[in-house]
């Protein structure tokens, strides 16, 4: 299997599993609790801080390789990131990601 193809079969569920190491990481600093992620959640509702959010786009960003894709991404669309659920976060990345091994 080529790396192309690896990067390829990216799915929400692989995100996810990061999005979990994340937060895990986030929740120690913070004081988070355990928090149980599901991609209904919108990220308003984890009651980070902007600078918390700031570092998921970049801890994600930079796990998958992806620059500075996402935050532009997201200026293009105007989306803001605590309005998004976790669902179109996963997916937001799945597709940056494979738009880039194709």
């Amino acid at each position: 299997m080529t790396k192309n193809s690896i990067m390829a079969t990216l799915t929400t569920e692989d995100v996810g599993a990061v999005l979990h190491e994340i937060f895990e990481d986030l929740g120690e600093d913070l004081d988070l609790g355990d928090v149980t992620l599901s991609p209904e959640m919108r990220l308003l509702d984890l009651g980070l801080e902007s600078i918390s959010l700031v570092y998921l786009v970049s801890e994600l960003q930079q796990h998958y390789g992806l620059g500075d894709r996402l935050f532009r991404r997201l200026r293009e669309t105007g989306a803001l990131i605590r309005d998004l659920s976790v669902g179109e976060l996963q997916d937001m990345v799945v597709a940056l990601k494979n738009d880039m091994a194709a």
